[in-house]
């Protein structure tokens, strides 16, 4: 009986545990079961829309492949236009070249002649500066035939050499008659081109917009040359000549010294003056004023600095400065150096003026 019993209970567990699994199964597998109704219909969904996308792509592309079929029969129409725009616009850019280069050209030019001086001797454009520059001392072949007449060539004596310089002032000094103002200058043709425009085109070409200021003018000149052929004038032409007349003989014998214009301030007469100064070494000098300042039996002397500008300061009764020289150097036809003070010019003496 109690085996029996037992066995009853033993039973009833057991199908109480296989009710609990099969309960347990039940409702995992209805969740899931769940779980992919809800994904199917979401795929349906999903493939509902895909569908009316794929409809709607399919009418675009329909709608698409008419356009493509217009477009490529208006192409047909379209490519003698694009022909003809191409064969026009190789033309334009050939021109627009074309304009482009005439354009540098006429940019060149305008650099060429801006203003500059048409220089009749030889037929050259030169800036007025420039030309001032080389002109100022210049001579030509009637002055250079003037010192020879004057001096017939050197001996190669150092006497005949100060003696020449001494005939050279006299014969210039005798044939020069002072006349103030100066008539001494000379017109030439000016070219005025003043300033112009370059801008840029769309493309990055610098163009040339605009030229303003153009004018063709005489402008008056000055320089030995000039001078020589008036031989009237004031101090400024009277030794602007006598220091070219040096140069043309230092060229013609084969021997130079340092000579230059010496400009020299009148402190207690007032004005300003121009003369002759030439350094033999160190700091002798000779200055040639409206007479010779340092002479000794017609020759040209040379004497220490301070001795002579005391006879210098004699000639003036005035006490001087001397406050600039204009000269030629082996490399420049003109040069200019200015002096605040008698230390700044002797300075220069003694060092540059060589």
């Amino acid at each position: 009986m109690m085996g029996g019993r037992a066995g009853l209970i033993l039973s009833v567990i057991l199908i109480l545990i296989l009710a609990s699994i099969n309960i347990y199964t039940y409702v995992l597998f209805s969740r899931e079961n769940l779980e992919l109704r809800n994904r199917l219909l979401k795929r349906e969904d999903d493939y509902y829309n895909l569908a009316q996308s794929y409809d709607a792509l399919r009418k675009m592309y329909q709608e698409l492949q008419e356009d493509y079929d217009r477009l490529f029969e208006e192409n047909k129409n379209l490519s003698l236009t694009l022909s003809e725009m191409e064969f026009n616009y190789n033309r334009l850019y050939s021109s627009y070249m074309d304009v482009l280069e005439a354009n540098r050209n006429l940019t060149r030019a305008l650099e060429t002649i801006a203003n500059k001086l048409v220089v009749p001797s030889n037929y050259t454009l030169m800036g007025y500066y420039d030309f001032e520059d080389r002109f100022i001392f210049a001579y030509n072949e009637e002055m250079k035939q003037y010192v020879y007449s004057i001096t017939n060539g050197w001996d190669g004596s150092w006497e005949d050499f100060l003696s020449d310089l001494y005939k050279i002032y006299e014969r210039w000094r005798n044939d020069f008659t002072y006349e103030f103002p100066s008539p001494a200058r000379e017109n030439l043709t000016f070219i005025m081109v003043g300033t112009w425009w370059n801008l840029e085109t769309l493309m990055g070409d610098r163009y040339l917009k605009e030229v303003r200021n153009v004018d063709v003018m005489n402008m008056p000149v000055v320089g030995a040359q000039i001078s020589f052929r008036y031989k009237r004038g004031v101090c400024w032409d009277y030794t602007t000549v006598l220091v070219s007349l040096y140069y043309a003989y230092y060229d013609m014998v084969g021997k130079e010294l340092p000579t230059g214009y010496l400009s020299i301030g009148l402190k207690d007469r007032g004005g300003h003056h121009g003369c002759v100064v030439i350094k033999e070494k160190d700091d002798r000098i000779a200055i040639i004023d409206w007479d010779p300042i340092t002479m000794e039996d017609r020759k040209i002397t040379f004497l220490p600095f301070k001795e002579a500008k005391m006879l210098h300061e004699r000639y003036w009764n005035s006490s001087i400065s001397y406050d600039g020289v204009q000269w030629r150097t082996h490399s420049k036809p003109f040069v200019v150096n200015n002096f605040s003070s008698e230390e700044e010019f002797y300075k220069w003496l003694t060092g540059e003026f060589n």
